[in-house]
Formats: structure tokens, C-alpha cells, sequence
């Protein structure tokens, strides 16, 4: 298997440069070595031009430390987490995985009720490891359409020039997936599929973890959102995570991007993309899920799936390399977690008007991990520098903060 590309992204930002073009990281530092990590965060969002964000540090198996700054400093300010949402839809499949529900080496033809085949390779079968791996061909096609609602759809034809009509009727899931996926469809791009071998290389792929989500719909006879309620949601105790922001009036941390000099505050939106990137939550319920898989699968004494299970998941399944962000380096791709040198493991989320990252290190002694989200973005207007320098250099704040509480 052919994985090792010099791919030009950073720790944890697998999802947002996999929509932007490609930079190079750099971390900077705007302040002095022995200043508190408060004023460290303030002088980078400060630069940044970054409203609100919120930060916490785990070690081990606690949420030690805790904190909003800017315009909506509460903790239980509620922000969209983009791609971080595939590690929860990566913990549902393992779920099933784990009660023998599914194989992860079936083709996953057996799973569902049309077929999908990459059509340079009709003959081979896609697997849930291709999937979980981003190496099952299916590429990263635009579709704001599918994600987007109409409300934000109208903001941004009327705000940012986009000039997108809304799907009316809307395609369900089952619809959308079969018509994006085989040559036929509606909905099918020549984008869609890259010119390679299933499992025998690597793309990003967010309609892949919509396929993941679909698949746990099919299995389980009942929908993503509520299968992903009963088994994770709940017994992590995250009452503050869902996928429609109504559901959280008062505590929406409002989407923002910036356009040239100017920062746009854009509209509360939800986003139809429940597999692998439609989520919003808080650090304390971020801080549950990551405790988790932190810890063999438990959490305050309940087992949400095995710790044989949780290993695998962290396992790599092929390596990669690539630049570093604040000293770290891509090193392989695990069952939806990004894998990192210096035993590092993560996962960062890019949607309009939002940044979010969750990691963890292993060291001898035990692990501490790092849970960020800010409500500025670089979806609508590209914003390199938010991308490749100010959210690098905050996940490293964070990142040696932790370490130097974990030595304490």
C-alpha cells in the first residue's frame, strides 16, 4: 500500500485545508515565554481578529482546566465543530463493529440498497476501513447544496456572491449518496471519484463519512441523529451537543469570517451533512468524548465500546508524512483519527464561521489532550493566515500548557 505523500497540511487540519488551497504552517510566537496562557490566547486572537473562543485541557481522565475568552466567553457557549464530527460518526461504526453488527472488511455493497463501485475499478469492492481511511476513492466534491440550509444558502447569494438555488424537493440521504456516486446520477460530478485502487491510497473524503452515517442508518433501522443520541451522546453525558442550533437558543456562538479587513458575522445555520460535519457542541461535552477515547472506551465507569476496539481505532493502517505544526508530524492514518509523531492523536473541523480541533498525547505516565473551538472560519473568504499560523500556534498554546500542568 502506497500511503507515504508529502501532503502540505498541518496537525489536526486534515478537514479544512482538504477545502482550501494548500499552505504552509508557521507558528508563531507574539508574546513572552513566562506570560500566563491567558494572555498568550488574548495576544493570538488579539492578531487573529478572532471574536470567541473557548479552550480546555484533559489529563488523563479530567477536564483540569477550562475557559472562554471574547465576546462570548460562557462555557456553555455552543460551536459547530466541522469535520470533528467524523470521530463520532468513526465511535457509531465502531459501535456496531464492536456487537458484530458489521465487518470491516465487507464490501459495503452488503450493507446498503444500491450499489457503489468506483468506476475505474468496478469490480472491487469498497470496505468501511476504506471508508474510515479516506481511502476508498470517493474524492472530495464541493456540495453546498447537500450541506448547506436554505437560509444560508439565501445569506450567502444576497452577502457573499454565491448564486446557489436550493434543492426543492430535497434529495434524501439515500438519494443524494446513489446520486453523487454512480455515473448516472443527478447529482454525480467527474470529480467524484479519484483513478486508484480501493485501500491503495489516500483522499480526503467527506462524502465518504456521509456514506459511513447512511450505513449506520441501514443497520440500525432507526436514524444517525438518534442512533448517535442513544449510544454516545448520551451516556457521555453531552446534553449540550446536537445538530440544530434551535436547539441551543441564547448559546450559539456566532459564525464569523473575514473578508479582506473586514470580519462578516454570518447567519446560525444547520447543516445537513450529519456524518462528517454538522455537529456543534461545548468544551465540557468535547472533554467527555475525548476522556473516552483517552481511556480505553470509558467514561465516569461506563464501557460505550471495547478497549481491544478503542486500540484498534488508534492504530495506524498506513503511514504518511508531512509538514509539521508547532513540531509535529503527520505519521499515519488511523480508523477516523489522524495519527501524529510524538505519539500524538487528533482531529480538527473546519465549517463557515468556525474552527475546531480535539488531541491527545501519550506518554509514559499516562496522556493529557487539548479540546479548542473558535467562531471564526475560512469557508467563505479564505483566510490563509487564521489557517496556516493563528490556529497552529493556539493548538500549540494549549498543547504546551498541558504539558506543563501534566508535569506539575
Amino acid at each position: 500500500m502506497n500511503k507515504n505523500k508529502k501532503i502540505i497540511f498541518g496537525i489536526f487540519l486534515v478537514a479544512i485545508v482538504a477545502s482550501t488551497s494548500i499552505g504552509i504552517v508557521a507558528v508563531i510566537n507574539i508574546t513572552k515565554s513566562d506570560d500566563t496562557i491567558d494572555s498568550r490566547i488574548q495576544g493570538l486572537m488579539s492578531e487573529g481578529n478572532i471574536p470567541s473562543l473557548a479552550a480546555g485541557i484533559i489529563i488523563n481522565d479530567s477536564l483540569v482546566w477550562s475557559k472562554g475568552y471574547g465576546d462570548q466567553p460562557d462555557l456553555d457557549t455552543v460551536y459547530m465543530i466541522g469535520s470533528v464530527t467524523k470521530m463520532f460518526t468513526a465511535t457509531a461504526i465502531m459501535q456496531l463493529y464492536d456487537n458484530n453488527t458489521l465487518d470491516l472488511d465487507t464490501d459495503i455493497n452488503n450493507y446498503i440498497p444500491f450499489s457503489v463501485r468506483n468506476p475505474n475499478y468496478p469490480i472491487t469492492p469498497i470496505t468501511i476501513r476504506d471508508l474510515l481511511t479516506h481511502s476508498s476513492g470517493i474524492s472530495h466534491p464541493d456540495k453546498p447544496l447537500w450541506d448547506f440550509d436554505e437560509d444560508l444558502i439565501n445569506w450567502a447569494n444576497n452577502n457573499i456572491g454565491w448564486n446557489l438555488t436550493a434543492w426543492d424537493p430535497r434529495p434524501t440521504l439515500g438519494e443524494f449518496l446513489n446520486g453523487s456516486l454512480n455515473p448516472a446520477g443527478p447529482y454525480y460530478k467527474s470529480d467524484s471519484w479519484r483513478n486508484f485502487l480501493p485501500g491503495t491510497d489516500w483522499q480526503y473524503s467527506n462524502l465518504g463519512y456521509l456514506l459511513l452515517a447512511y450505513i449506520v442508518e441501514q443497520l440500525t433501522n432507526q436514524s444517525y441523529v438518534n442512533f448517535l443520541q442513544d449510544n454516545v451522546l448520551d451516556p457521555l453525558a453531552m446534553s449540550s451537543t446536537g445538530f440544530n442550533y434551535s436547539d441551543f437558543i441564547g448559546r450559539n456562538a456566532l459564525p464569523h469570517e473575514q473578508a479582506d479587513t473586514q470580519l462578516i458575522q454570518g447567519p446560525l445555520y444547520n447543516q445537513y451533512g450529519i456524518g462528517d460535519g454538522a455537529l456543534r457542541s461545548t468544551v465540557p461535552d468535547l472533554a467527555n468524548f475525548l476522556i473516552t477515547h483517552m481511556n480505553q472506551g470509558s467514561y465516569n465507569h461506563s464501557q460505550i465500546f471495547q478497549p481491544q476496539t478503542v486500540d484498534l481505532m488508534q492504530s495506524s493502517q498506513f503511514s504518511m508524512f508531512g509538514s509539521t505544526l508547532g513540531g509535529y508530524s503527520y505519521s499515519g492514518q488511523g480508523l477516523g483519527w489522524g495519527i501524529y509523531k510524538d505519539n500524538i492523536i487528533g482531529h480538527g473541523g473546519a465549517v463557515a464561521g468556525y474552527l475546531a480541533d480535539i488531541a491527545f498525547k501519550t506518554v509514559s505516565n499516562g496522556k493529557y489532550g487539548i479540546v479548542v473551538m473558535l467562531n471564526k472560519g475560512s469557508s467563505f473568504a479564505q483566510d490563509d493566515y487564521l489557517i496556516y499560523t493563528i490556529f497552529p500556534s493556539i493548538i500549540e498554546t494549549l498543547f504546551d500548557e498541558a504539558a506543563r500542568r501534566f508535569n506539575l
